[in-house]
Parts: structure tokens; sequence; C-alpha cells
């Protein structure tokens, strides 16, 4: 049955007023968010916002807070984002070969995709020298050009996209990150030479360097980027070319492997 015009136009704005919750509860973290936490992030009127808390909750987007009268994100969305993130088995196939990076090398390897304007962190191992990166954890976001993932990510997309993107990102980089679209563009001219990526270093964790490939598959589409973040001090010339090598090494076997399950389908 066809929508009404009345329907057509309420979706849209519900559907941004429900993220607009589940954003304001990740927001407020372990303590989960309360009615006055709602109404300061939102423009919604109280009935409104019980209202829709009342359908998170029983579809599992909301939990109950051990504090009273608060919310937690609910564990349905647990499950959807494993999916979300698992897109042809990625996450899966990309995981032990994370894990023997880490253990092979001593650093800390993540797996990004890309996501809108932003690079996404889908999966990490750390080694024996854990290190620091932008996102805190799986399912953390950077605006693309923050970090070596970013650079692999935005040099495998196509010139009009990457333009949008920087563009779009331009004040955040500079304002938050004192990253420029400059030093960004002179990244990625320098990956299409070498065919790696590194960082661009602005004001954030400036005693750490890292190094990213994409994840190619066989018609050259990207699936995300292999990142490796490491101390400074540990970037010898002999142990950029092993990380480099190995990553590459991975990548290729999850390709060829992620084919393989999808002849066999």
């Amino acid at each position: 049955m066809p929508s009404t015009p009345r329907e057509s136009s309420q979706t849209p704005s519900t559907l941004r007023h429900v993220m607009a919750l589940l954003r304001a509860t990740a927001a407020c973290g372990a303590r989960g968010a309360g009615i006055d936490d709602y109404l300061d992030a939102t423009e919604l009127s109280r009935p409104t916002i019980y209202r829709l808390l009342k359908g998170l909750r029983e579809e599992g987007f909301l939990r109950p807070s051990p504090l009273r009268h608060r919310y937690l994100l609910g564990y349905e969305l647990l499950v959807l984002g494993a999916e979300a993130g698992n897109g042809g088995s990625l996450r899966d196939l990309a995981r032990p070969r994370l894990l023997e990076l880490a253990q092979r090398l001593g650093d800390s390897f993540y797996l990004f995709a890309h996501d809108g304007r932003h690079a996404v962190c889908l999966e990490v191992q750390n080694g024996a020298y854990p290190v620091g990166s932008f996102v805190a954890s799986i399912g953390g976001r950077v605006p693309l050009g923050v970090g070596q993932a970013s650079i692999a990510l935005l040099a495998s997309l196509e010139s009009r996209e990457r333009e949008w993107i920087l563009a779009a990102n331009r004040e955040l980089l500079q304002d938050r990150y004192e990253i420029s679209v400059d030093a960004v563009e002179r990244e990625i001219a320098r990956f299409h030479q070498e065919g790696h990526a590194r960082g661009v270093e602005g004001s954030s964790l400036p005693e750490f360097t890292g190094l990213a490939i994409p994840i190619l598959d066989h018609s050259g589409r990207c699936l995300g980027a292999f990142s490796c973040s490491m101390l400074k001090s540990r970037m010898t010339p002999a142990h950029r070319q092993e990380v480099l090598a190995m990553m590459a090494e991975q990548a290729e076997s999850l390709v060829s492997q992620a084919h393989g399950l999808l002849q066999a389908e």
C-alpha cells in the first residue's frame, strides 16, 4: 500500500531523531544517558523522547543502565555492527592475519574501511609494542585524511570522490588535527609513486608513525586497508621493509581466500 504524504514526510525525520538518540547514548559512555542528556542533545520534546526510547528498548537497541532512569546502547547494535563490519567476511578473514602480523612483528595492526567521509576501524591486534592510535577501539572513526590508513583508502578512490571528501573534511582536518589538505594530497601523490601510505603528521600522536597498504580485490576494487602503528624509534629501514612485505603478503592471501569463498557459493 502506498505511503500517504504524511507518512512519507515523517519517516525520514523519525529516523534522524532515532539516530540522534543513539548517538547521544553513545556519547554518555558507561554511565548511560538520561532524559536531560537527550533533551540537551536534541530539540525533541520530552514525550517524543520517551516514545522513541520505549521503541528502541523494545527492539533491543537500548538497555537499562545500572543507574536508574538511564540507558546504555543495546546488544542488538553489537550484532548488527558485527555483520556490518564483516561484508564478504572481511573481518573474519583479516583477524587471524592481523594477529599473525602483531605476534611476528610486535607492532599494532589494524583493518580500516571507507565509510563516507571517514575511515572506520573494523579490527585491531596489538603486538609486544602496542602504541596509541587515532581510534580507541573497533568501531572508532577518523575523518579521511587522518592517519596512514585513510591515505591508502583515499588514494584508491576516484579523483572526483576524493576531491569532494577532502573539501568536506578540510576545516575539520585543520582545526582538530592541524593537517592541511595540501599535505594529504602530497601523501596521496607519494603513495601512487611508492605503493604504500604514511600518515600526515599533525598535532596528535607526534611520537608515533605508521604504514598502510590498500587491500585490492582481483578487479582492483579497494576492500579496505591494513595499517601498522609503531613508535618512531622502531621505524628502521629494515623493519619498515619487513612490515610492508608482510602486510602485502597477508593482503594478497586474504583476497585469494575471499575469492575462493565467493567461487564456492
